[in-house]
């Protein structure tokens, strides 16, 4: 199970449970309520009984005149005690208050929340397996789908070896032949396939790849001079105000900067620039191209401001500065270009 399968499983199983404990809280609630009144009746009943008899040792007994506001058979509460009371035989001044002491029915109320507790954690604990069987009962036909397009992507990068092995051993035979630039472009595109294809290899295993320490000026120096000879008509700035060196992923620290070095050429102008700079903890990548519209957008999937590309490059980005814990903001105006920051403070 991959992270998203156990985050998704995790999220899922806590709504289940919250809502199936909401549901049991309202039922003990009301079961509670109706539990005191019945006590409350019972109590009312064995008054009644102890009113002929005046033996019920837990009760006590007294006279009370009476008045037109006073009810007999029913059950009165104050702080100290709950009492009722009773016509006596051939009197017409007088009821018989039959009382019971309140603290004598705080214990027995204790007595019913104690139980009533018990009872709910055991009823808890039967739904917190109840919600985890429903969450993988829901997510079976997610994560068997999931499955299939995993092993699905596994035959293609599979079958992606062979033409793409073909094609750099030709091209390393080409090479000793003719001597152009193009032919180092397009080792270089293939090596950037390559690369892709391992990291797609290591995602689908789950497999995260080990942190190195990487010269960010030496990676940014490569970078350059490959985006250098595929936009021969822009020009390309590398000022290192610090030597900078990053605990990181290699591979997927080059899916970054690549991503952004490809969109600060393809929206650039005629004549246009891409600058990169290198301060303390931080570099920035700068052009003056059409800039974005609306930036606050710009990381979400599928969002584009033109017909070219699908609009999830930086989306994918964002999702590669979060697992390697880089913090990255972008500033825009349309006209004028854009600057994109990427801070390592906490990485």
């Amino acid at each position: 199970m991959n992270r998203s399968e156990k985050e998704s499983l995790l999220k899922n199983f806590i709504l289940f449970f919250l809502l199936l404990e909401i549901l049991l809280s309202i039922i003990f609630i009301f079961y509670y309520n109706d539990k005191i009144q019945d006590i409350k009746q019972l109590l009312l009943k064995r008054m009644q009984v102890c009113s002929y008899t005046l033996q019920c040792k837990d009760f006590q007994y007294d006279f009370l005149a009476k008045k037109k506001s006073l009810m007999t058979n029913r059950l009165y509460t104050t702080p100290k005690e709950l009492y009722a009371l009773y016509p006596i035989p051939n009197s017409k001044k007088y009821l018989l208050k039959v009382s019971y002491s309140h603290k004598n029915f705080q214990k027995e109320i204790g007595k019913l929340k104690q139980n009533i507790i018990y009872l709910f954690i055991f009823a808890s604990l039967i739904i917190l397996g109840i919600s985890f069987l429903l969450t993988l009962y829901t997510l079976r036909p997610i994560r068997e789908a999931l499955h299939i397009n995993q092993e699905f992507i596994k035959d293609i990068l599979h079958d992606f070896n062979t033409p793409i092995s073909s094609m750099l051993i030709n091209l390393s035979m080409l090479k000793r032949e003719c001597k152009s630039p193009f032919i180092s472009r397009i080792e270089q595109s293939l090596n950037t396939i390559v690369a892709l294809q391992d990291n797609l290899k290591l995602f689908l295993k789950n497999i995260k790849p080990d942190k190195t320490k990487v010269s960010l000026n030496t990676l940014l120096k490569e970078r350059v001079e490959y985006f250098r000879s595929l936009y021969p008509d822009l020009t390309f700035s590398l000022i290192a105000k610090e030597d900078l060196s990053l605990m990181t992923q290699k591979e997927l620290f080059i899916r970054i900067i690549d991503n952004l070095l490809s969109n600060a050429c393809k929206y650039n102008k005629k004549g246009g620039f891409v600058k990169i700079y290198i301060e303390k903890n931080r570099i920035i990548i700068e052009d003056n191209g059409r800039g974005i519209k609306n930036s606050q957008k710009v990381f979400d999937r599928f969002y584009k401001e033109s017909d070219r590309g699908i609009g999830i490059g930086l989306s994918i980005v964002k999702k590669l500065c979060e697992e390697l814990d880089i913090d990255i903001t972008l500033q825009s105006k349309p006209g004028e270009g854009t600057k994109v920051y990427l801070d390592f403070t906490h990485t």
